[in-house]
């Protein structure tokens, strides 16, 4: 059962970023309660976009998650949602009340505030934002890295299949007020579900996504390397 919209300690400003969170991950499992830094994945990337100046919500249907989090920054659902974006589109946006919308990936411990503040400035004429940064030859081959093929700032498709040309497609989303209505009419077509891509279904209904090219260095924790490579960088 889905608790009610708790009232956070500030409203500092217009956008909001909400960290979608949920446990059955397929690749690594809990991946979000292990460590770095001395605590757990989801408390870091949630500390780290706190101390950013922005309302952080984290959405979850996890007490194991919920209860790394401050009481008023936790917002319970249901568990029947595929992915974050559903999660969050049936759940938050439009409910708490913020002129923007950013999603972080609570796999995304290297959230900087310049990627940030990179969407929100992208969102002021946009209404759905998607980062992304290069994309090297190892990422290319490799399908654990989502792949994303733009023309000046807009996204046309996304894959993660082999290719030799686009761009490096990031976990960081940003919405504009209004979406969730938009999302919820959606038609999911086949390509979304055998690519396992809920960004396709913004294209696939003819909605403008719009990209942000941004400067990101990190690693995204996807699998168990990735989070031993991640401990490596950063000499753990």
């Amino acid at each position: 059962m889905m608790n009610p919209v708790r009232k956070m300690k500030t409203t500092r400003n217009k956008t909001c970023i909400l960290i979608p969170a949920r446990l059955r991950s397929t690749r690594l499992p809990k991946k979000l309660l292990l460590g770095l830094y001395g605590k757990s994945m989801i408390r870091t990337v949630f500390d780290k976009c706190e101390s950013f100046g922005y309302d952080t919500l984290v959405v979850t249907d996890s007490k194991d998650i919920a209860e790394r989090i401050p009481t008023e920054n936790v917002f319970m659902t249901g568990e029947d949602y595929d992915n974050g974006t559903d999660r969050l589109m049936h759940n938050v946006v439009d409910v708490v009340d913020y002129e923007n919308y950013i999603n972080v990936q609570g796999d995304n411990p290297d959230v900087t505030r310049k990627i940030i503040k990179a969407i929100e400035t992208k969102l002021s004429d946009s209404l759905v934002v998607n980062a992304f940064t290069g994309l090297s030859k190892e990422e290319a081959n490799n399908k654990n890295c989502v792949k994303c093929v733009v023309t000046n700032d807009i996204i046309h498709w996304y894959t993660r299949n082999d290719i030799k040309y686009g761009y490096k497609t990031l976990g960081f989303h940003g919405y504009k007020k209004g979406t969730s209505e938009l999302w919820k009419t959606f038609k999911k077509h086949m390509v979304e579900t055998g690519e396992g891509i809920e960004q396709l279904r913004w294209i696939q209904n003819n909605i403008t996504l719009k990209g942000v090219y941004v400067e990101f260095n990190g690693i995204e924790i996807n699998t168990i390397d990735d989070y031993n490579n991640w401990k490596l960088s950063k000499k753990l």
